[in-house]
C-alpha cells in the first residue's frame, strides 16, 4: 500500500513538472493539493506551490507557503512563522538575485541574466550571482562566455568545487577536451562528488576512452547511488560495447532510482531501438516528449521507430516537428548517427 502511494505521488510531480513546463501553473497548483499533509513530499508539494504563486504574482501567499515548506522540511523552531512577507526591492541585490533564481529554474535564463546583472550593479562581487549568470548563458549556449563569466566567479571564490565543474563542462561542449579534464580534475580535488566524476567520464566516452569512462561512472556510484546519471552513463557505455545484457540491467536499476528521469527516458528509448523493440522505444519517447515536447532529436528518434514499424505517415509528422523546433537538426543528426 505505502509503495502503491509512493508511485501515485512521483506521479503526480511528474504531471506538476510537465504543467509547468508548459506554463500551466494553476493546474499544477491544483495537482499538487493531492499531496496530503502526513506525506514524506508535503514539504517539496508547499515549496513548488511557493514557487508558482510567487509567479503568478500572489507573493504574499507564495512567501506564507514558503514559510511552512521550511517549518515541515527543518521544524517549526528554525523558522520564524510570524515574519511577515515585505515586498521585493529592486534596489536590493539579494531581492534581485533571488528573482533572477526563479526565472532561471523556470527557463527565462535572459530575464534571469537581466536581474543578475542588475544585482552585480549593485554588488558587484557576488560569486554566487556570477555563477548563475554563467549557467544562464550556457543553457542559451553562450558557452564562451559562459566560460568569461564563470572565470570571475573562479577568482573570487576558487575554493568551489561546483564553479570548476561547470567550468569543465562548457569546455566539453567546446571539444576542449584538456581544458576540461582539467577542470573536472580540480573540482574533484576540492570535493569529490558523483556530479563531477559523472561528466568527466562523459567527457572520456565522448573520447571513446570507454574503459576509464567506466571508471569515473563506478566512482560516482560509490559516492550516491541513489545518482541516476552515472548509472545511465554505465548502460550507454555498456551499448557502445555490444553488451546489451550488460546495459538492461544498469536501465533496470535506473528505473529503481528514478523511472521519469529525462536522460534515462531517452536513453532508455535509444536502446530499445537497438535491441529492434521499436513499440516499446515510441513509447519511452513519448514519455520524454510529454514532459518536454520541445526536444528536436527526441522526435527524430521517435521518427526513427516509427518508421522501422512502418508507420511512413506518423515517422514523417515526427519529423516535420523536429524542424519546425531546429530547422538545423537534420544536419545535425546525420553528423551524430
Amino acid at each position: 500500500m505505502e509503495e502503491q502511494v509512493e508511485k501515485q505521488e512521483k506521479a503526480v510531480f511528474y504531471d506538476v513538472d510537465e504543467l509547468s513546463a508548459q506554463g500551466k501553473l494553476q493546474e499544477a497548483l491544483l495537482l499538487l493539493d493531492l499531496i496530503p499533509e502526513d506525506s514524506p513530499n508535503f514539504s517539496m508539494a508547499l515549496f513548488l506551490k511557493s514557487m508558482f504563486l510567487g509567479i503568478i504574482g500572489d507573493e504574499e501567499e507564495s512567501f506564507e507557503l514558503f514559510k511552512k515548506s521550511l517549518a515541515e522540511e527543518l521544524g517549526e523552531d528554525a523558522v520564524d512563522m510570524e515574519e511577515k512577507y515585505v515586498p521585493i526591492d529592486m534596489n536590493d541585490p539579494n531581492d534581485l538575485f533571488n528573482c533572477g533564481l526563479t526565472n532561471f529554474y523556470f527557463g527565462d535564463y535572459e530575464k534571469a541574466i537581466e536581474n543578475f546583472d542588475m544585482s552585480l550593479e549593485k554588488l558587484p562581487k557576488q560569486s554566487e550571482v556570477i555563477y548563475y549568470k554563467a549557467l544562464s548563458l550556457a543553457s542559451l549556449g553562450n558557452y564562451k562566455k559562459a566560460i568569461r563569466t564563470i572565470n570571475k566567479a573562479i577568482d573570487i571564490n576558487p575554493d568551489n568545487s561546483s564553479y570548476w565543474n561547470d567550468k569543465g563542462a562548457f569546455h566539453s561542449e567546446l571539444n576542449h577536451v584538456a581544458k576540461a579534464h582539467k577542470c573536472f580534475n580540480k573540482s574533484i580535488k576540492l570535493k569529490s562528488t558523483s556530479y563531477n566524476w559523472s561528466n568527466k567520464g562523459v567527457l572520456y566516452h565522448k573520447c571513446g576512452e570507454l574503459e576509464k569512462a567506466m571508471e569515473c561512472y563506478d566512482n560516482a556510484i560509490k559516492l550516491d547511488s541513489e545518482d541516476v546519471y552515472p548509472v545511465v552513463g554505465k548502460a550507454k557505455v555498456y551499448m557502445e560495447l555490444d553488451d546489451f545484457e550488460s546495459a538492461e540491467e544498469c536501465f533496470e536499476l535506473a528505473a529503481e532510482i528514478d523511472d521519469c528521469d529525462l536522460e534515462y527516458l531517452i536513453e532508455r528509448g535509444k536502446y530499445m531501438i537497438f535491441t529492434e523493440e521499436y513499440e516499446k522505444a515510441v513509447s519511452y519517447f513519448d514519455r520524454c516528449l510529454k514532459f518536454n515536447d520541445g526536444l528536436a532529436y527526441v522526435w527524430m528518434f521517435k521518427s526513427m521507430a516509427l518508421n522501422e514499424l512502418r508507420k511512413y505517415r506518423q515517422a514523417n509528422e515526427c519529423v516535420v516537428r523536429a524542424l519546425e523546433i531546429d530547422p538545423e537538426i537534420l544536419v545535425t543528426f546525420d553528423e551524430i548517427f
